[in-house]
């Protein structure tokens, strides 16, 4: 009786790593060495963008990869793996997740999946020097803005070249007693 209900756990542990493995960026990272306080450390950051850190069995994980047919598996899942998963903010949690590993020196970052793609670690170092996603808006928005902002400077200062001109004039004007 209670085999049973742990093999349905497994299961709806396996099914709900669906939902991980669907997210726009799941970093595999090796947590060997971390004390308790530095995990808990980690998955604050982490959490504080609205991401997560989960640890799975390598096993649970491996039977999610056979029930999708994806030729992933066994030789990715070996030893303590931890995942740190985001769907918005992916970019940034591989970031802090790298961020992390050049501080600690504790954790080594071995895979990850970005768009449902296996991309090794040094493609994970990549994502982590693109721009977030609020610095590439605020890019676009100065590179909308900026042309406007020149082109209306253009188009004012001809006028405002004239303006000075005419206050020069009425001033050249007023010294030498006349008006304008």
């Amino acid at each position: 009786m209670g085999s049973a209900k742990i093999l349905e756990n497994k299961k709806k542990t396996v099914d709900s790593l669906s939902d991980i493995f669907n997210c726009n960026g799941v970093y595999l990272f090796d947590y060997r060495g971390l004390k308790v306080s530095e995990m808990g450390n980690l998955r604050n950051r982490i959490k504080a963008l609205g991401a997560n850190v989960k640890v799975v069995k390598n096993r649970l994980a491996i039977k999610y990869f056979e029930k999708q047919q994806a030729a992933i598996g066994r030789e990715l899942f070996k030893g303590p793996l931890a995942m740190a998963y985001s769907d918005e903010k992916f970019v940034e949690t591989a970031k802090v997740l790298v961020d992390f590993a050049r501080e600690s020196k504790k954790i080594k970052i071995i895979s990850g999946f970005i768009e449902k793609k296996l991309v090794s670690d040094q493609q994970v170092l990549e994502v982590a020097k693109l721009p977030g996603k609020e610095q590439l808006l605020a890019q676009l928005v100065f590179s909308i803005i900026m042309p406007l902002r020149r082109f209306g400077s253009a188009l004012s200062s001809p006028l405002t070249h004239t303006l000075v001109l005419m206050k020069n004039l009425q001033d050249k004007k007023a010294k030498e007693g006349g008006q304008l």
